[in-house]
């Protein structure tokens, strides 16, 4: 119980500072010359696809669920590959 309470404590007086302090007024970093966020007609963007090479066919097992005649289940598997 008194850990709790030492955070809660502690969570109230860092809650405190952070209100107490100045905000910080100084401006926004200007870039330096020549450097600017336009995009340099030099530079391209690098386009990077994923290829998934396969040995053989990939096969999975599916259940197939169906009725019957007198309204039982009947439960069949099929292999499906591709």
């Amino acid at each position: 119980m008194k850990k709790i309470a030492f955070g809660f404590a502690a969570a109230l007086a860092l809650g405190l500072a952070t209100l107490a302090a100045p905000a910080s007024a100084a401006p926004a970093a200007a870039p330096a010359f020549g450097l600017t966020n336009i995009p340099h007609p030099g530079v391209t963007n690098a386009y990077v696809t994923r290829r998934v090479v396969r040995r053989g066919p990939h096969c999975t097992v599916r259940k197939i669920v169906r009725r019957g005649p007198y309204g039982q289940r009947i439960v069949t598997t099929k292999r499906f590959c591709r």
